[in-house]
């Protein structure tokens, strides 16, 4: 079988693309135990739910960048920062923070919570 220029790139993008980080879009939620935030009040889930929403901003922003490396770093050497420092453990974190957000949700519509405006 005969690789054409064409298959070649794209089988090359590929493998480099497979050491990217993972954008932060694309990591779900983990599935946290919410009876940690039962007994909060609704003025603390609503802090606490700030609090956690300004933690995943900056993981998030931290993920977009090293995606961007990733992504820049493939295309000139076909090797990427992930490739070599996993960013699992920044994924995993990311993925718990959501979690944490959507249960903090749920448990702030339960209580029937007066949000703030622009929440």
């Amino acid at each position: 079988m005969q690789m054409t220029s064409w298959s070649f790139v794209v089988l090359a993008a590929a493998a480099a693309l497979a050491g990217c980080a993972t954008p932060p879009d694309a990591i779900e939620a983990k599935t946290v135990n919410d009876a940690r935030f039962k007994n909060l009040d609704c003025p603390m889930l609503i802090t606490e739910r700030d609090r956690r929403m300004q933690i995943r901003d900056l993981l998030i922003d931290a993920q977009s960048e090293r995606f961007r490396a990733d992504l820049i770093s493939s295309a000139f050497t076909g090797l990427t920062q992930s490739m070599i420092n996993s960013p699992s453990e920044r994924e995993a974190k990311i993925a718990e923070v959501k979690g944490e957000i959507l249960a903090i949700n749920q448990e702030i519509m339960a209580k029937n919570c007066i949000v703030r405006i622009g929440q």
